[in-house]
């Protein structure tokens, strides 16, 4: 049978968008018993999560990854901390963008601007705490907005990849005043490998090695490449060097090496947990479809430490 090689590459490259738009999907958090304030408005979406106590503090804005859903595990522990947390939905739900796809960067200003204004935050404490896809976010709104005085990212990427989902084919995942961003894409032979995978109802897919891949295309990745070394703000980097979703360690390291030969004016550290995975603190399940990575010991290790990591930083950031 004669398969028509455009069909076969449109099949592909819908696969492999399908396989990132599902690779955290099998993270998303349960709901705790916590109390939240839901938040919508014509701006924006999300959770506010406030510390027991009646002082104001410095808030952080939580962006999470290409699961779409809440991050209340981490709202839950960040709040804790003595932290004001907005954890802001940027697409899948009512009111916002059903896909991934051209995300205004925007968006995510509108609610930093109103977490500056909230009676229960310090004005001009900001910062941002973002997770895989949501690094990209982060990184990108810490790079229009002066407002933002710190940046964790956990397992980041470091350039802006492809929209996932059918609509993102050859689409940038995030625009800046209506105008998409440059982006880098996965490969096709990956992609055709991971489709058998898939097809055959494979579980704990490792999909790490589909993004390593193409990580040596520099003219690619210099069109691509998130503008860490123009923000504003301090910067805590944390890895698990065992993360079988991406590898987000080459990817942090690829930051630091931007940093350590740019001419900057803040802090920035990246912190590798041996033997964790992609979420520090969750495992995988057996009827997962995409591994985590990380031995039990490992991470949850790196989430005890990185529970200390944040707080230190976020404090000594604020000041």
């Amino acid at each position: 049978m004669i398969v028509n090689k455009l069909s076969l590459k449109i099949l592909c490259k819908y696969i492999i968008c399908l396989v990132l738009f599902n690779i955290q999907s099998s993270a998303l958090e349960a709901n705790t018993d916590v109390q939240f304030e839901q938040v919508k408005n014509e701006k924006f979406v999300g959770r506010l999560w406030l510390p027991e106590t009646s002082n104001k503090k410095p808030a952080i804005l939580l962006i999470g990854g290409s699961g779409g859903g809440y991050e209340n595990q981490d709202a839950k522990w960040l709040s804790s901390l003595g932290f004001v947390v907005l954890n802001i939905r940027y697409f899948g739900a009512k009111d916002l963008p059903k896909n991934l796809v051209n995300i205004p960067i925007e968006y995510f200003n509108s609610a930093i601007v109103w977490l500056n204004k909230n009676p229960h935050v310090k004005k001009d404490k900001i910062g941002l705490f973002g997770h895989s896809k949501g690094t990209e976010a982060a990184i990108l709104t810490a790079y229009y907005n002066p407002l933002i005085k710190a940046v964790v990212v956990r397992s980041p990427s470091a350039i802006v990849w492809a929209g996932p989902g059918w609509s993102g084919l050859n689409e940038s995942s995030w625009s800046w005043n209506n105008v998409p961003l440059d982006f880098h894409s996965v490969g096709l032979i990956d992609g055709g490998i991971w489709l058998s995978r898939i097809l055959r109802g494979n579980k704990l897919i490792k999909t790490r090695e589909m993004f390593n891949n193409v990580l040596d295309d520099k003219k690619a990745l210099d069109k691509a490449i998130l503008p860490i070394e123009h923000i504003k703000a301090n910067l805590l980097l944390l890895s698990g060097k065992d993360d079988q979703q991406w590898p987000s360690t080459k990817m942090a390291n690829m930051l630091v090496t931007i940093l350590d030969k740019s001419q900057i004016n803040f802090s920035y550290e990246h912190i590798a947990f041996d033997n964790a995975g992609h979420r520090p603190g969750r495992l995988s399940k057996q009827d997962d479809t995409f591994a985590n990575g990380g031995t039990v010991h490992g991470n949850a290790e790196a989430h005890k430490q990185t529970k200390v990591l944040v707080k230190k930083f976020f404090d000594q950031s604020f000041r």
